[in-house]
C-alpha cells in the first residue's frame, strides 16, 4: 500500500500539476492575447501618431514659409513706408519754400501794385499840370533852377567818385562786389 498510496500520490500530483499547468498556460494564452491586442491597439495608435508628426510637420513647414514671407511683406512694407515718409518731408519742405516765396511774391506784388497806384496818380497829375504851355514853361524854370543849385561845388562827400582828378576820394580800400541778379525758375 505504500506503493500504491506513493503511486497515487504521485499521480494526484501529477495530475495536480498538469491541471495547475494548464491552468496556468489558459491564463498565459488569455494574458498573451490580451498584450497582442494592446499592441496591436498601441501599433494603431503609433501609426495615427506618425501620421499627425507628419500632418503636424508639413503644417510646420507652411507656418515657416507664410512666416517668411510676411516677413518679406513687413521689411518691403517698413522701405516703401520709409521712403513715403522721405518723400512726405521732401514735399513738406518744398510746400514751405514754396510758401515762403509766395508770400514774398505777394508783398512784392502788394509794393508793385502800390507803386503803380503812385505813378497814376503822379502821371494824372502831370498831365493835368503839364496840359497848358503856362504850365510847361514853370516846370521848365523850375527844373533849370534846381539844375543850378544841384551843381554847386559846395557838396560834401566824394560825390560817386572813387577817384577825382587822379587821386583817390576815399582813405580806405573799396570793394566792389557784383552779385547777379536772381533769375525766375
Amino acid at each position: 500500500m505504500n506503493k500504491d498510496m506513493v503511486k497515487n500520490i504521485v499521480l494526484i500530483l501529477l495530475v495536480g500539476i498538469t491541471v495547475f499547468s494548464m491552468v496556468r498556460y489558459m491564463s498565459e494564452l488569455r494574458e498573451r492575447y490580451r498584450l497582442k491586442e494592446s499592441l496591436t491597439q498601441a501599433q494603431g495608435q503609433v501609426t495615427v501618431l506618425v501620421q499627425e508628426k507628419q500632418n503636424l510637420l508639413q503644417e510646420l513647414e507652411k507656418e515657416k514659409k507664410l512666416e517668411a514671407n510676411l516677413k518679406d511683406y513687413l521689411r518691403a512694407s517698413k522701405n516703401k513706408i520709409t521712403r513715403l515718409f522721405q518723400d512726405n518731408a521732401k514735399t513738406q519742405a518744398s510746400l514751405e519754400e514754396v510758401s515762403a516765396k509766395l508770400s514774398i511774391l505777394k508783398a512784392e506784388n502788394r509794393a508793385l501794385i502800390d507803386n503803380r497806384k503812385r505813378v497814376y496818380v503822379e502821371n494824372k497829375q502831370f498831365k493835368l499840370k503839364l496840359s497848358s504851355i503856362i504850365e510847361l514853361k514853370k516846370a521848365i524854370r523850375e527844373l533849370k533852377a534846381n539844375k543850378h543849385k544841384d551843381s554847386g561845388a559846395g557838396k560834401e562827400g566824394n560825390q560817386g567818385f572813387l577817384i577825382k582828378n587822379g587821386q583817390p576820394t576815399t582813405a580806405e580800400k573799396v570793394i566792389i562786389e557784383v552779385i547777379p541778379a536772381k533769375t525766375k525758375e
